[in-house]
């Protein structure tokens, strides 16, 4: 469990560094199917808020994931400490 938390931490920081490189350029791409058609800020037709917040979502869904499992990996641990003494 604790490996998987790490993992989903690590997921997060991709995500999150990937929505901030999304706000600094001001263009989003889709992160599957069509890749190839930029989403611009500037643009009212396109769907960059929806690629920018789903970045965010994923980052805060990944880090808060983590969180639970390091939580829950520790109370384990101890009560698996307290057991045996």
């Amino acid at each position: 469990m604790r490996f998987f938390s790490i993992l989903c931490f690590i997921i997060a920081l991709y995500y999150g560094w990937n929505a901030v490189e999304t706000m600094r350029s001001g263009v989003a791409y889709p992160m599957r199917g069509d890749t190839s058609k930029e989403h611009r800020r500037d643009d009212p037709q396109s769907s960059y808020t929806k690629y920018l917040a789903a970045r965010w979502l994923m980052a805060g869904g990944f880090l808060m994931l983590g969180g639970v499992f390091r939580f829950y990996t520790v109370r384990m641990e101890k009560l698996d400490h307290d057991a045996k003494s």
